[in-house]
């Protein structure tokens, strides 16, 4: 006979292990009701709380001053009545790829221009697959949670009485409650936003479930039930060390004394961590007379004392009593550590990182709490903080108020600049949206950097993040050695190489003629001959008879072409309106116009057309100066590149050109499919196009000064920061600038710049100071408008697609070039060149 089972034989054992449960962990949570009105939460004791979130301070360009500011603003927050008491909690925590910021990002990838979609959608890959792999760099974000809560003296629990009086008495409790809520939220100068049911039920059940809640939606709070009970859905592993939550651990350090070192602004160096971790300050109250009577104490034991040592600590007990006496505030504070991991071996190795830092940066020792790490880790939570916790864990740590401000992590890594056109990381690894658009009324740029930096790149990507946009923007680059020549094949630009060996398609006299384009003729035209002959002196009557030489010839050119011989008959052409002239026209009018002057105006005019003739026939310039051709530029092109590296070794025709292209920019723009269609005109070593040309100079002021009424941005680089301060040209831009970026610099340039302009103090010189391109790797940029409301520092990373587009070495366009000719389809090129080669870096 088989033996029977005990369980079936023994009824009252059966229905024990049937009906007993062990106590489910959220028991002794106290979350109970939510005040919707007030967003107040009533705990299971019959206390109130509320909670906040903080507006953190990115660290990095904060000034000395600024940091003071913000120390001082946080001491409004500890001033409470003993019945109360206070949590800080920040957080440091993996982006989940899950997370409603990358969701947000998504919805957005195709939109704009196919080709700028697929690099931001390779962009926003490369950050997903880090926060699924947990490979470098994982994005972080970083959050700062203000809970408050309340006992009264009469608790809900503990009232006895008439329902109407109890409901009274709890209404009194609230009020006064919310008064001081109200007075902490409204004294506050940083920000404070107050957390509603559904914001502190998400915080929660993240912590309690961190894997499933990126992974599945959880169900809608429900008001009928306690909070407590909705928030636990994975059952955690309990131990006396910590807690496991669905394979992560936690461990928990403490603060064993106040550190040696407090100084304002300390805590931002725990923004440098690139792993999960959480900061938690418990405060409590107790009564002046309590502390008052300690100290007295403490001061009479040691009067008398005769060693060393309490003669130096007699002196601190009249140093916090001196302070005390000053209006200051003894607290009770209990500092915890809370680390996360999926291993053990994680879990040390980040808790060694968070010991060296209290002990060689703060001069403190912690405690590895391997009894109470639990306890400690559930007091983190927000609002299940009670002043009797510590009667038993002896954590507790008296604080003044006034060195407390000191030990509050309120700093964060760079925030966001603009919309999200782009999206990089910040040096600690945060989320960085980025946008060079982000001024309503002017988005001129500066770029600064070393040669070899990585600015070419880096405002290629700008640029090409730009074209996202709807509608689409128009790109015009102005250039020397174009970096543009790959990428401009991928969105069919339209490619301007001003070679003299070649034949020249553009020409100054293309476009739509109109007053404004008659005037810029005559200025070029004068501009040229005074290039040309510096001893000549332009008159009026100079002045007049080129613009009447123009209009005339045009009338004519277009009168010639009105009528065209088809099919054995003259028919109207429907072109003849969008006719050209040449410079060999300007001068057969001029010639014509003598005849209708006085003999010494026409001596002027004789004169002029002498002056003329480098610029037509066989002169030197002629062939830059001919009649243009319309049908070289497509209607529907947004992408313009013109590349004057071959005028270099001339500065009169590298002027000219130059002022001629600005024009076409100017006419392509005022089209009537473009109006609405913003812009970017991109100059590459701008100076060497101003350089001793003074007329060029008075064309790039004005010209630096219209674009911006004409929704046009200028973006111009250049190796040397002496070009913005010493030339004409360079003055303007800088002055007409909003957005001023910064890549690798020498010292002596960044000592330059910081001495030649108000826009820099001691923090952002020395974060341009800090900047690094590592080849392979990533370029560093600072970025601040001109106001300083926005700044901060991130690193562009390079995809494998960025690398191949715009190659910024001879070797990598060259590899680009023969990938395209090998391969009709550009596309299956690029993805040849981006599979064959994982890694790339700006140059």
């Amino acid at each position: 006979m088989n033996k029977q089972d005990p369980f079936l034989t023994n009824r009252s054992q059966l229905h024990a292990n049937i009906l007993q449960r062990p106590d489910s962990l959220s028991q002794y949570l106290p979350y109970d009701e939510f005040l919707e009105d007030s967003k107040v939460f009533v705990m299971k004791d019959g206390s109130l709380g509320a909670v906040l979130e903080v507006n953190l301070q990115p660290h990095e360009p904060m000034t000395e001053s600024q940091i003071l500011r913000v120390t001082k603003a946080i001491n409004a927050w500890f001033r409470f009545p003993d019945n109360y008491v206070v949590q800080i909690l920040y957080e440091s925590s993996y982006i989940s790829p899950s997370d409603p910021e990358l969701e947000g990002l998504r919805k957005g990838q195709n939109d704009g221009h196919p080709v700028s979609s697929i690099l931001f959608k390779e962009k926003l890959k490369a950050i997903e697959d880090s926060c699924t792999e947990h490979s470098d760099p994982v994005p972080l974000r970083r959050s700062l949670f203000l809970s408050l809560r309340y006992f009264p003296e009469n608790r809900i629990n503990q009232r006895k009485g008439e329902l109407e009086s109890l409901a009274a008495e709890f209404k009194a409790d609230l009020r006064h409650f919310v008064y001081h809520l109200r007075n902490l939220m409204e004294g506050s100068s940083i920000h404070l936003e107050q957390l509603s049911l559904d914001d502190l039920a998400r915080h929660l059940r993240r912590f309690f479930n961190p894997i499933s809640f990126f992974q599945r939606d959880f169900a809608k709070v429900n008001l009928s039930i306690p909070l407590s009970d909705q928030l636990i859905y994975s059952a955690p592993t309990l131990n006396h060390r910590g807690i496991a939550r669905e394979g992560v651990y936690t461990r928990t350090l403490t603060l064993k004394c106040p550190p040696s070192y407090s100084y304002p602004g300390g805590m931002a160096q725990f923004v440098d961590l690139d792993f999960p971790y959480k900061i938690s300050i418990n405060l409590s109250f107790p009564p002046p007379s309590k502390v008052k009577k300690f100290l007295a104490t403490k001061e009479f034991l040691l009067e008398n004392a005769m060693s060393a040592k309490a003669r130096i600590q007699k002196g601190e007990v009249e140093s916090v009593q001196d302070s005390l006496a000053r209006d200051d505030r003894c607290l009770q504070m209990t500092f915890c550590i809370i680390v996360d991991g999926k291993t053990s071996e994680e879990v040390e190795d980040r808790c060694r990182q968070l010991k060296q830092i209290f002990t060689n940066q703060l001069d403190c020792e912690l405690i590895d709490e391997d009894q109470i790490g639990l306890g400690l880790c559930l007091n983190t939570l927000p609002l299940n903080y009670t002043p009797d916790s510590d009667y038993s864990t002896r954590r507790g740590i008296r604080i003044l108020r006034s060195d407390l401000a000191n030990f509050i992590p309120i700093y964060d890594s760079c925030q966001p600049l603009g919309s999200a056109t782009s999206i990089y990381l910040s040096r600690e690894n945060s989320l960085v949206p980025f946008s060079l658009l982000g001024n309503e009324t002017s988005n001129h740029s500066v770029v600064l950097a070393d040669t070899g930096a990585g600015k070419s790149a880096f405002v290629i990507d700008c640029v090409l993040a730009a074209k996202r946009l709807d509608p689409e923007p128009i790109v015009f680059v102005i250039d020397k050695k174009s970096s543009y020549g790959m990428v401009s094949r991928y969105f069919d630009a339209d490619i301007t190489v001003f070679e003299r060996d070649n034949d020249i398609p553009f020409s100054p006299f293309r476009g739509e003629y109109s007053d404004e384009k008659v005037a810029f003729l005559t200025r070029m035209i004068l501009t040229a001959v005074k290039l040309t002959s510096p001893n000549f002196v332009a008159e009026s009557e100079h002045q007049s008879a080129i613009a009447e030489a123009i209009k005339r010839a045009y009338l004519k050119k277009q009168e010639e072409n009105r009528l065209v011989f088809e099919n054995g008959k003259f028919v109207e052409s429907d072109s003849y309106r969008n006719v050209c002239i040449g410079m060999v026209d300007v001068v057969a009018t001029l010639g014509l116009l003598t005849g209708h002057v006085g003999s010494s105006e026409a001596a002027l005019i004789r004169e002029l057309a002498v002056k003329l003739k480098p610029f037509y026939g066989d002169g030197i310039y002629a062939q830059f100066f001919k009649e243009g051709r319309d049908d070289s530029k497509r209607s529907d092109c947004l992408f313009y590149v013109y590349d004057l590296d071959a005028l270099d070794g001339d500065p009169v025709l590298q002027a000219l050109m130059t002022m001629a292209v600005t024009e076409e920019i100017r006419n392509i723009l005022n089209k009537p499919e473009h109006q609405g269609r913003t812009g970017f005109l991109v100059m590459e070593e701008f100076a060497m196009l101003g350089r001793n040309n003074p007329a060029f100079k008075d064309f790039a002021i004005d010209f630096a000064e219209t674009m911006r009424k004409r929704g046009c941005w200028l973006i111009t680089l250049t190796p040397r920061p002496q070009n913005y301060f010493d030339l004409e040209v360079g003055q303007a831009f800088w002055g007409v600038a909003d957005n001023f970026i910064f890549l690798q610099m020498s010292p002596d340039n960044v000592d330059y710049i910081a001495g030649k302009s108000s826009l820099f103090d001691e923090a952002n010189t020395e974060i341009i100071r800090s900047l690094r391109t590592k080849r392979g790797q990533y370029a560093e940029v600072f970025y601040m408008d001109k106001g300083k409301s926005r700044q901060g520092a991130f690193r562009y990373r390079q995809t494998k697609y960025d690398r191949w587009m715009s190659p910024t070495n001879a070797k990598d366009a060259l590899i680009s070039m023969k990938a395209l000719k090998e391969n009709p389809d550009k596309w299956k090129a690029l993805q040849q060149l981006a599979n064959s080669n994982e890694t790339g870096c700006p140059q």
